[in-house]
């Protein structure tokens, strides 16, 4: 787990890494923010879940000046590019481009800033990449 300069945790957050968790700096948690880049296997179903080996689909990756909201949820191999913010809620299941804006479960795009009108502006049908 890597948590860059500048970067502030709120209250009750956790980070659990089998592999990477790379957090960027100044990055802004709310209360409540949970991130995993693992969670448990459960294919053999002969076996209780408990004992089966833990799996990653790859770390996770916040760059630096993000906003991650109160009780979201960034789940493994996800990348936040920077400037972006997770809503209130959130579950990331995908990559979020730069700049943008999630929410929702599963988190879709609802905003983005255009530089060629320095506006942040919404995204009607959009979904994570």
């Amino acid at each position: 787990i890597i948590i860059g300069d500048g970067t502030w945790v709120g209250k009750n957050c956790s980070i659990a890494a089998i592999n990477k968790v790379h957090i960027g700096k100044h990055v802004l948690f709310a209360g409540h923010v949970h991130i995993s880049d693992h969670s448990h296997g459960y294919e053999d179903i002969s076996r209780p879940i408990g004992p089966q080996p833990l799996i990653s689909k790859g770390p996770v990756i916040i760059e630096d000046d993000c906003w991650l909201g109160f009780s979201s949820e960034i789940l493994s191999g996800v990348h936040i590019g920077q400037h972006s913010i997770v809503a209130a809620r959130a579950v990331v299941t995908k990559d979020v481009p730069p700049y943008s804006i999630v929410a929702g479960n599963p988190a879709r795009i609802v905003k983005q800033y255009n530089p060629e009108s320095a506006r942040w502006e919404k995204i009607t049908s959009e979904k994570c990449k």
